[in-house]
């Protein structure tokens, strides 16, 4: 694999985090996403899968090893996120009759906008993470990042 495949391999997994990131938003905002489209553990994602697979040879990179925790910390806040707003999903009838389903929207929107900022948080360190990356990768050698993947 030469410098550039493996440059493009790196913003591919970048866009697969960011096309992620994006749905868990579009689910914050009310559109509907199914439960398949943003998997909950972070190995379960184009990502993860990426990261603890092929990805993996980038690990003597600090900025690799880095990416693990923030990563983490975004699909913990996102399983929060969604757990939030599966209660209000499934009101019973008798709380749609007394209202109590509106107000348990207003009670859990602090903190579904709070893990929601943690998770982009944790998305832009991903991301940096990503970027730097891809930085030192240009800036090696092409035989060097050939060695990688011996």
């Amino acid at each position: 694999m030469d410098k550039n495949q493996v440059i493009q391999l790196l913003r591919t997994a970048k866009r697969d985090h960011l096309a992620w990131v994006g749905r868990a938003e579009l689910l914050v905002q009310g559109i509907p996403v199914s439960k398949e489209q943003i998997p909950v553990l972070h190995t379960d994602c184009n990502f993860g899968r990426w990261y603890f697979g092929e990805g993996q040879v980038l690990a003597k990179f600090t900025d690799f090893r880095a990416i693990d925790p923030p990563h983490q910390t975004l699909h913990h806040a996102y399983a929060q996120i969604f757990k939030l707003l599966l209660e209000e999903e499934n009101p019973s009838f008798f709380s749609k009759l007394l209202g109590t389903a509106r107000k348990q929207h207003e009670r859990n929107m602090p903190a579904i906008e709070a893990n929601m900022h943690a998770l982009e948080q944790a998305s832009q360190e991903v991301v940096r993470h990503l970027e730097a990356l891809e930085h030192i990768l240009h800036d090696m050698p092409d035989e060097d990042v050939v060695e990688l993947f011996r």
